[in-house]
């Protein structure tokens, strides 16, 4: 041991001994600066790279300088969900400042073809978005945002006068302020006075969930599309609002690679984006290899990365007028690292992210005219296609009682996405959008081309490997009814009017006096949250096992009843509780327990809801999305209280204070099966997603049957296609379509038998033995949208989507895909929230067993 800490001490005082001092001259060019305004060093008292800038040292710098220079006004645009103001930099040339508005009033003609014809393109300034650091853990970027930010605040060059004058730099200093502060936290306080560069130590290895994600676990650059977190939503409403030309998302990769730069791999460009898009992208890069190049510093392009889905910072801007480019940086994940190309340090790390913000600069200032034409030309030409296309548009369904329809209209008009109210019935295909309760996406306008991104389906691709998910249709996550509509699907006279206006399928009003019972429908996206309040009330809730009617109304199986009859409140209380549910689902009166049709109020067939009390487990092992996903839906949507508890802390755990167990996606190897099984014998509902599946499998917990591929008959195939092939052999994210039991307690409140489900991985069942044990199944020919290898084809069709089994008086669900996935597949929330609820309804007939 002593021998090794000798060797690290010498490699590192050699490595360090020939590397520059890590001082302004360091990262920045050696020019004039405004004394008045304090450097980096001077505010936080020591050199930038020496430690982690913590989030609150970093805004208090920003304010500093927006304080100081006339050049900077800040804009704090949001909090995030700790709390923590998120801040936007607009820096340009004084004179600019003075006339900030007529600049953006300007430039929202570039995206308008009827006034572009007439915008002064030669004279209007370019605009340049620049995010660092939307990984916290990544924290290159925001470190080297004080830098960039001082030497546009305060360098005093003709070159950078010229560059205000042409340029209006947005700069977002961290795209992630609570994951920057987490990661910040850990690191620092694990360094020590003499660096140790060892990758084992603690200070590169960063406890669960890691600072990469947000407050709930969530992996922000995966968000601008569907912008489901206020730090996503905060940064769309200023991209909208400026239509940058160029957006820069500085990242970090592992510390054993070099320095990646945009393009990515040509082959899996999304094939929406115009070919234009990446000869501007290919161009920019000529100044980022100028510059890098300049430092020997090594970096490659076109490989590991792609430009497919719109739901990442450098691929959004591609389908809104704009470039995106993303940037990788090895990470050093601490002070000084020693790698395969040596030893990397903070500092370094730090550089290479300036330089490639300089080369950024210089090119959206020299390319300000051409980067301008070119929006011009986006919206022009998406138009002129919209034209051409035989979709003329999309309609989908949803009152403003759905809230998953409320959601989309809401995604969409952030978008800046014209959508209309229908004012006239539509039919296609049999089923009917009735005039009021539907919207219409018209795709003749200049987001035609994000709309195609939004609404496609598609399932033929020119490559077969995916950086992230291969599909994403957003009515099918958010569970809708919808259709796209050919010229002659439109009825007579189509010509539905500008604006938007909320219906509901059925009137909210106040009762009057107090019923022998009160009912909701089991059908509303917001049920589960209702029920939770009333049972956290302490009301005693029903849950109708079969279809029945009463005064006139018919309700579904999955309806809730909440009988007046021995309530810990008195009838007049609990008429007031009724009353005052904040939810556009409506709340019935029921008259006499003898119903008209189905079973009578007081029969079996309305078993009482137990109150849940869930147990959700984290820690190492555990996916932080998936378990994020999870925290994020109780707490955030159903406010439903979720107890987290990491797998090693468990055993100092009291089980009877809980019912029901989560297992988001993960590897619970460490994981006592043993107490598991006491859980649910005792008749506690456990339920897994994804690859938890396989330990439930293997601890003997939930019999299943995995379908695997065959194996190939080649014997030999070329070396350097060995990743390729694997790669695509990926289940990389489709959407698939499952036939649903609607009789089954975990498809109560679904009204369609037909569901879109999210598929991320190769978790493929069989169909159980018991043939009541799988409520959802892929159907016979499932794929809806995404990339499927012919392999994997006839894996999904007819297999188990979800499958129940239990192990004495209590029930084990299991879903092989993520029912929550990313926090927008809505769809399929429901499916989640009854299997908490109702799991442990459901019949000892229609489990898979295993005693």
């Amino acid at each position: 041991m002593k021998l090794r800490l000798l060797f690290w001490a010498f490699l590192l005082q050699a490595a360090l001994y020939g590397q520059e001092k890590n001082d302004l001259k360091y990262y920045l060019p050696d020019i004039p600066y405004n004394p008045a305004i304090p450097t980096p060093s001077q505010y936080l008292g020591y050199e930038v790279g020496d430690w982690h800038v913590s989030h609150d040292l970093l805004v208090g710098y920003m304010r500093e300088l927006a304080r100081s220079s006339d050049r900077v006004q800040l804009r704090e645009y949001g909090r995030s969900h700790e709390k923590r103001p998120m801040l936007c930099l607009t820096i340009t040339a004084p004179a600019n400042h003075a006339r900030l508005d007529d600049i953006r009033s300007e430039r929202r003609k570039l995206a308008d073809p009827a006034q572009s014809g007439k915008a002064d393109i030669k004279s209007m300034p370019a605009v340049n978005y620049m995010g660092y650091s939307i990984h916290g853990n990544e924290a290159s970027g925001s470190n080297a945002s004080l830098l960039v930010a001082y030497y546009l605040a305060a360098g005093q060059s003709a070159e950078i006068e010229q560059l205000l004058q042409h340029t209006v730099v947005l700069l977002d200093p961290c795209f992630n302020p609570d994951g920057m502060q987490r990661f910040s936290a850990w690191v620092n306080s694990r360094k020590s006075t003499r660096l140790v560069p060892d990758p084992a130590g603690d200070e590169f290895n960063e406890p669960w969930p890691r600072g990469r994600y947000n407050h709930y676990w969530f992996d922000l650059n995966r968000d601008w599309l569907v912008t489901r977190q206020p730090e996503s939503i905060g940064r769309v409403a200023i991209f909208q609002e400026w239509r940058p030309n160029v957006l820069t998302d500085h990242h970090e990769m592992g510390s054993n690679s070099t320095f990646f730069f945009q393009p990515g791999v040509p082959s899996r460009v999304n094939p929406i984006t115009p070919a234009k898009n990446q000869a501007l992208t290919a161009k920019i890069a000529g100044y980022h290899a100028a510059m890098l190049s300049g430092k020997n510093i090594l970096f490659y392009t076109q490989e590991n990365f792609d430009d497919f889905y719109y739901g990442k910072g450098s691929t959004y801007p591609d389908a809104n007028g704009s470039i995106g480019i993303l940037f990788e940086q090895a990470s050093s994940r601490g002070s000084a690292q020693e790698t395969q190309n040596g030893l990397l340090t903070f500092p370094y790390s730090i550089r290479n992210q300036v330089l490639a913000s300089m080369s950024t600069l210089k090119a959206v200032s020299e390319m300000r005219v051409e980067l301008n034409e070119y929006q011009r030309e986006f919206f022009q030409t998406a138009v002129e296609e919209a034209r051409k296309d035989d979709i003329k548009g999309f309609v989908f369904s949803g009152a403003s009682r759905d809230l998953p329809a409320r959601e989309l209209l809401s995604l969409l008009m952030s978008h800046q996405i014209d959508v209309r109210n229908t004012n006239q019935d539509m039919k296609i295909n049999g089923q009917l959008y009735p005039a009021g309760t539907a919207f219409w996406v018209p795709a003749e306008q200049p987001n035609y081309r994000l709309i195609k991104g939004i609404f496609n389906r598609q399932t033929v691709f020119q490559d077969s490997i995916f950086y992230d998910i291969s599909a994403w249709t957003l009515p099918d996550a958010f569970g809708l009814q919808w259709s796209p509509v050919k010229a002659s699907d439109l009825p007579s006279g189509w010509k539905p009017q500008a604006g938007i206006a909320l219906t509901s399928r059925y009137g909210v009003s106040t009762i009057a006096t107090p019923a022998y019972a009160y009912a909701m429908d089991a059908v509303g996206y917001e049920l589960p949250q209702v029920l939770g309040e009333l049972l956290e009330a302490g009301i005693r809730v029903k849950v109708a096992a079969k279809a029945f009617e009463a005064d006139g109304h018919s309700y579904s199986a999955g309806s809730l009843v909440i009988p007046t009859d021995r309530q810990p409140l008195s009838p007049t209380e609990l008429l007031n509780r009724m009353n005052r549910i904040e939810s556009e689902l409506p709340v019935y009166i029921i008259t006499n327990g003898l119903t008209s049709a189905g079973p009578d109020l007081g029969s079996e067939n309305f078993p009482v809801i137990r109150p849940p009390k869930i147990l959700l487990l984290t820690g190492r092992g555990v996916t932080p999305e998936s378990a994020g996903e999870i925290w994020h839906l109780l707490d955030t949507r159903y406010h439903i209280p979720v107890t987290m508890v990491e797998i090693n802390r468990l055993d100092d755990v009291k089980m009877l204070k809980y019912n029901v167990i989560i297992l988001a996606e993960g590897n619970y190897s460490s994981l006592s099966a043993d107490k598991i099984r006491q859980f649910v014998q005792n008749g506690g509902t456990v339920i897994g997603i994804g690859n938890a599946l396989k330990w439930l499998d293997k601890s003997g917990l939930l019999p299943l049957e995995f379908k695997t591929t065959a194996p190939d008959n080649i014997s030999r195939r070329s070396y350097d296609g060995a990743d390729e092939d694997l790669s695509a052999r990926r289940l990389p994210g489709s959407i698939f379509e499952a036939g649903l039991d609607l009789t089954h307690p975990i498809c109560f409140g679904y009204e369609r038998d037909r569901l879109p489900v999210f598929l991320g991985d190769s978790i493929l069942l069989e169909l159980p033995k018991n043939p009541y044990a799988a409520p959802v199944a892929f159907t016979e020919k499932p794929l809806l949208a995404g990339y499927l290898h012919p392999k994997f084809q006839p894996l999904v069709k007819n297999a188990a989507a979800v499958v129940v089994g239990g192990v004495g008086s209590g029930r084990i669900i299991g879903f092989a895909g993520n029912p929550n996935f990313r926090a927008f597949w809505y769809g399929t929330n429901r499916l989640f929230a009854n299997a908490i609820f109702f799991g442990n309804l459901i019949s000892r007939d229609a489990i898979i067993r295993n005693e």
